[in-house]
């Protein structure tokens, strides 16, 4: 990474030649109140085992915060229609499937998952020889218009500084 912010002209510029633009660097240098949310998601495995404790047999057994957590990490930037998928696909082999044909989930359920995994890795390398590599023009849609479309890529979020004589935050902090 260093290496290629010393070396790249004009990389994580929306005029780069090359296309280097950091839409992830973006995402995440964006983000000032990155320390408050490390509180609040250090916290949630400690909500989870109150509730656990206080609510047994509860569904607040079913909740995993790390689990939860970490899958959503590898999803970002994401779409809702990411999150709906795996949501749906993982409510549909891991609550009905399960539930109504347990036999079968235990025998088949590592199966279907490596077959989705596999079938995602297989159409994305066809989708890259066939349409990406050739630089082959890909029908124009919302769905894959829209990325392109927001004020982070688009650089015109919103920027506020801190002007002389201002804080970032509170005046005085309380330890």
């Amino acid at each position: 990474m260093n290496w290629t912010l010393g070396n790249i002209n004009e990389v994580c510029t929306p005029d780069q030649k090359a296309s280097f633009t950091c839409p992830n660097g973006k995402t995440f240098f964006s983000s000032s109140a990155i320390v408050w949310v490390v509180l609040i998601l250090g916290a949630l495995p400690v909500l989870s085992y109150v509730l656990i404790r206080m609510f047994p047999g509860s569904p607040a057994l079913l909740l995993n915060a790390p689990v939860i957590l970490g899958a959503m990490a590898w999803l970002p930037p994401a779409t809702p229609l990411s999150f709906a998928s795996w949501a749906i696909v993982g409510l549909i082999f891991n609550y009905w499937i399960r539930g109504r044909w347990s036999g079968w989930w235990q025998n088949y359920n590592y199966i279907s998952s490596a077959a989705l995994d596999t079938g995602l890795v297989v159409s994305t390398i066809v989708i890259f020889f066939t349409i990406t590599f050739p630089n082959v023009e890909f029908p124009n849609w919302w769905g894959n218009r829209v990325p392109y479309e927001t004020l982070d890529y688009n650089y015109e979020a919103v920027l506020k500084t801190v002007g002389e004589g201002e804080t970032f935050g509170p005046k005085t902090w309380k330890l």
